[in-house]
């Protein structure tokens, strides 16, 4: 994805994994095509490799839900921005990224999104110690290729509370934008990847 960097600023801070002074922070203000303007984060340690990356939407600062319904093969190309404070779901396979100490910011297209969310449940079969927990995870993954391959209708879902995260909508008129409460906003759970379709694994 091609982008103008208005501006980037190189810094030198202490890793907060291993607290290395060889560390180093990129930051950027970023016009992204069809995108909100944005300010980019990476910080890279030399010594751990510990790398951590988000995003910030200068142009929005409350919380915000997104909920995109995904029709065809053009929806799956739908873009999105997700920073460290966003939680992803696709209700339809009980799948779910949500935010916690190691969670990166990340722009990506639906399709990319869901690979991803398989690479992890295949991962999962290496863990795997009993016949039918490698034949749940494997009717999961079948779950995934199925939507993946056939382009099937579902329904992706984003909730930040800083309104740090976005879509880009292959067709707009698919997309409801939903500002949130304070309230609502404060009961966004913290934790890692979730799927609740292999929740018992």
């Amino acid at each position: 994805m091609e982008s103008e960097d208005l501006s980037s600023e190189h810094l030198e801070v202490k890793c907060p994994a291993c607290e290395s002074e060889n560390t180093k922070v990129t930051q950027k203000i970023m016009d992204i095509p069809h995108f909100p303007q944005m300010w980019f984060f990476n910080l890279s340690c030399l010594d751990c490799h510990y790398k951590h990356n988000d995003f910030i939407n200068l142009s929005i600062k409350e919380p915000v839900k997104y909920i995109y319904h995904l029709e065809n093969k053009e929806d799956y190309t739908t873009k999105v921005i997700r920073s460290s404070n966003g939680t992803i779901s696709f209700p339809q396979i009980e799948a779910m990224i949500e935010p916690g100490p190691s969670a990166d910011g990340f722009i990506n297209n639906i399709e990319g999104i869901l690979r991803d969310f398989q690479g992890k449940v295949r991962f999962l079969l290496k863990d795997a110690s009993t016949e039918d927990e490698i034949q749940r995870i494997r009717e999961y993954d079948e779950l995934l290729d199925n939507y993946i391959e056939n382009c099937l209708p579902i329904d992706i879902v984003i909730e930040d509370p800083f309104g740090n995260s976005s879509i880009i909508p292959a067709d707009p008129s698919k997309l409801e934008t939903i500002h949130l409460t304070q309230e609502e906003a404060e009961k966004l759970k913290i934790g890692y990847v979730v799927f609740e379709g292999v929740k018992d694994i």
